[in-house]
């Protein structure tokens, strides 16, 4: 089974409470998570962003509506997980 999707990670959990705010708020499916343990960064939680929602994400990251820190993409195909930068 694959799973495809984008990971937003942040600096600080306030940063990560108020993207999701933001998102909801714009009616965006994004899901606040844990930090997945493949990726060392920022402050241990990240929004996770369908494919389907990755233009709409990509506008509002644009339009700095919220701070973020890094940007990823990750497809995981059973135990293995690809992680690349997720560039605007």
């Amino acid at each position: 089974m694959m799973q495809h999707y984008y990971l937003i990670a942040f600096d600080g959990t306030h940063a990560a409470l108020k993207a999701e705010t933001v998102l909801k708020e714009m009616d965006i499916k994004a899901k606040l998570i844990p930090l997945p343990s493949v990726i060392a960064a920022g402050c241990g939680f990240a929004i996770k962003v369908l494919p389907s929602e990755k233009k709409a994400v990509e506008a509002l990251l644009q339009q700095s509506l919220f701070e973020w820190s890094s940007l990823y993409e990750l497809v995981k195909v059973g135990n293995e997980t690809k992680v690349e930068q997720w560039n605007l």
